[in-house]
């Protein structure tokens, strides 16, 4: 449990606030002008260099979906030298996954069509138009050419598997719903696939009774693989290294992590796999340690380094891996030998990757690497990068850049540190409006809780609040990544404890730098985010107002509704477990509901497999029950975060006017 902060209530309000009016006129045509602004920016993910290195694809995505649409992303031609970028699909929907062949200028892909909802392979070949190649049953996840460019391999997911946290969390879907629907643990399955580019032969290469999560191709017969017997969500967290037989359909264990894994990339001689190790709270997170296994054995091999929190592996030579992954607000990435030793490492104070959630750089047979890249005022471009640490970016896409050229405002941010329970440091960003301090202010809890702010375009998705006139302050608490797996793990077993009390301890150091007004502090975040605001207005008044996304506040029917494991690996253990039980409901913000007072919005999707509908349902009703001011909106077809234009402008809106009514100063 966190403990109470000195110099506050038992309950959290600053003791002796002096009676004063918050209240400050929100810039509702600022705001509008930042949605808008936002609303136009193009996200490139998924690269793909060219097998001579003169060129990369790239998928570029716009901000939002359309009502009840598909992402309209499209594959783009980038060239190296810094000529025009060529885009070269036109849809009808989701165009993604771009991987040139190794042998010529053949492009594989996956795409939205002919089928909605559901991503089928694609080749497209020079001169010609993109056709669909081989016979997929499921929705296409990842793919990779056999080394001869014969071959294309598929991950694909079956019908009724799901996304993961980090994309959405909603069941797949793309044939009519069942009726009625049944549920059963052995559905959902990821299979790999081989795809003959010619005749569109297609045969299924995995073994029977594992799922897939993520490959890497030893030859046209052989893959390391991470499998799990699961098919769920929560199958990943338990997802362990294989060697598997394509011709057999058979696997070896190669080995058995503590934690979660993520990236096998196997060298260029075929000897041994390097993997990414660490504490994770969803797929796609992965923040963590180099394991070196060799192929033959499954022994450990040492790598001696001190790199962590690294997001993204892959090798340059037999000797030598390229790295990307995490630092403070920032990225780190550069060069390591196969025993650790470190040929250059650079750190860089923006995201070096796709979004917040993955670092990568891709390298260039010639030298040096590209990767998206985005940082404070600056949306993401693709850009190039000699070797070394000195070296500097330069653009190769301009995708971006009417919305740089429109940006006429954009709040001051500050790096801040503090000291958290029990004296640890803490660190946080804090965004500043116009005006003179003291402001109201918006504390931005982030999710994860393995993930952390970082120096990207919107920190925190937090313009839009800072347009409108509040102070945002974005803490890192304890299990925040970007400090190492010591400090990954320290809020491992104890939720809502110390790392609660770093919060809160970090609103009093806003507080005491004359920046935020005391009684006029509002809280908000999203996932784990949204569980420690459900934690804080059901048991602190420290906050005049809350705004509950897509929450947790029932551990265990939490765990028992939702599509993952990632209860047991927080409280290390599960329901089963008298004493875990007990902890369970402890730190269950709805068992110390009965005297929660604070205004609370809530926002949830109706589809939401990660924190199901039923938390944001628990909480409102409680908080009626209390006569408490609250209101829920449930957005329909929405899953983890809202992605269509009109949901997630209504969300900001709806967030903003909550706390212009609600940070009005209390006494």
């Amino acid at each position: 449990m966190a403990t109470t902060p000195s110099g506050t209530t038992s309950r959290g309000r600053p003791a002796g606030s002096d009676r004063h009016s918050a209240h400050r006129v929100v810039d509702r045509e600022r705001l509008e002008s930042v949605l808008a602004l936002l609303d136009r920016v193009r996200y490139p993910v998924d690269l793909s260099v060219t097998h001579r290195g003169d060129a990369l694809a790239v998928a570029v995505f716009p901000a939002h979906l359309e009502r009840a649409g598909s992402y309209q992303s499209r594959i783009w031609r980038v060239p190296l030298d810094g000529g025009a970028p060529e885009q070269l699909t036109t849809g009808p929907r989701t165009d993604a996954l771009p991987a040139w062949s190794p042998i010529d200028d053949r492009l594989a892909f996956a795409a939205e069509r002919p089928i909605v909802g559901r991503m089928s392979p694609f080749l497209l070949e020079p001169g010609g138009e993109p056709r669909q190649i081989g016979d997929v049953d499921g929705s296409v996840q990842a793919l990779a050419w056999s080394p001869d460019g014969t071959s294309v391999f598929a991950l694909a997911v079956d019908e009724g598997g799901f996304g993961a946290a980090t994309d959405g969390a909603i069941r797949l879907r793309w044939s009519d719903a069942p009726d009625p629907a049944v549920f059963r643990p052995d559905t959902g399955w990821r299979r790999l696939l081989r795809i003959d580019v010619e005749t569109g032969k297609t045969e299924e290469v995995s073994p029977d009774g594992v799922s897939v999560w993520e490959f890497d191709l030893v030859d046209a017969s052989k893959a390391v693989a991470l499998v799990s017997e699961d098919p769920s969500e929560s199958g990943w967290y338990r997802a362990r290294l294989a060697l598997l037989d394509l011709e057999r359909r058979t696997f070896r264990d190669l080995w058995i992590p503590d934690r979660q894994v993520q990236g096998p990339a196997l060298d260029p001689t075929g000897r041994r796999v390097a993997v990414l190790e660490g504490w994770s709270s969803d797929r796609g997170l992965v923040a963590g340690d180099v394991r070196m296994i060799e192929l033959e054995s499954g022994e450990a091999q040492p790598f001696d380094s001190e790199l962590s929190d690294l997001s993204s592996i892959g090798w340059l030579d037999p000797e030598r891996l390229w790295f990307a992954g995490w630092e403070g607000f920032g990225s780190r990435f550069g060069v390591v030998g196969a025993a650790g030793k470190v040929e250059w490492a650079s750190t860089d104070d923006a995201i070096v990757g796709p979004n917040s959630f993955h670092a990568r750089v891709a390298p260039i047979p010639s030298g040096g690497f590209v990767a998206i890249r985005e940082s404070l005022r600056d949306p993401p471009e693709v850009m190039r990068r000699d070797d070394g640490t000195d070296a500097t970016w330069t653009p190769l896409t301009s995708f971006n850049d009417g919305v740089r050229a429109d940006l006429r405002w954009y709040p001051e941010v500050r790096e801040l540190e503090w000291h958290g329970a029990g004296g640890l440091p803490i660190r946080g960003l804090l965004m500043l409006p116009d005006g003179d301090p003291p402001f109201r202010t918006v504390v931005m809890i982030h999710g994860g809780p393995t993930w952390a702010w970082k120096h990207g375009f919107d920190p925190g998705y937090s313009l839009p609040l800072a347009a409108a006139g509040f102070a945002v302050f974005l803490p890192n608490y304890r299990g925040s990544t970007g400090r190492g797996q010591a400090f990954t793990r320290l809020n491992v077993g104890d939720p809502a404890g110390d790392e609660f009390e770093d919060i809160l301890l970090g609103v009093e150091h806003c507080v005491s730098l004359g920046v935020t007004m005391p009684d006029a502090v509002g809280v908000t975040g999203g996932s784990y985010g949204g569980y420690l605001t459900g934690w804080a207005v059901c048991t602190t008044d420290r906050f005049a107002a809350g705004v509950m996304v897509s929450g947790i506040v029932d551990h265990l029917s939490t765990h028992l509704t939702c599509n993952h494991a990632f209860s047991e690996f927080i409280f290390e253990g599960d329901h089963r477990d008298p004493e875990k039980l007990g902890l369970f409901m402890e730190r269950s913000p709805i068992t110390h509901v009965a005297n929660a007072k604070t205004p609370t919005l809530i926002l949830h999707g109706s589809e939401d497999q990660c924190t199901p509908l039923g938390q944001a349902e628990e909480l409102y009703q409680a908080l009626v029950v209390n006569g408490t001011p609250t209101e829920l909106v449930v957005y329909p077809r929405e899953g983890h975060g809202f992605r269509e234009r009109e949901h997630a402008a209504d969300a900001q809106r709806r967030t903003v006017g909550w706390f212009e009514r609600h940070l009005e100063g209390r006494g």
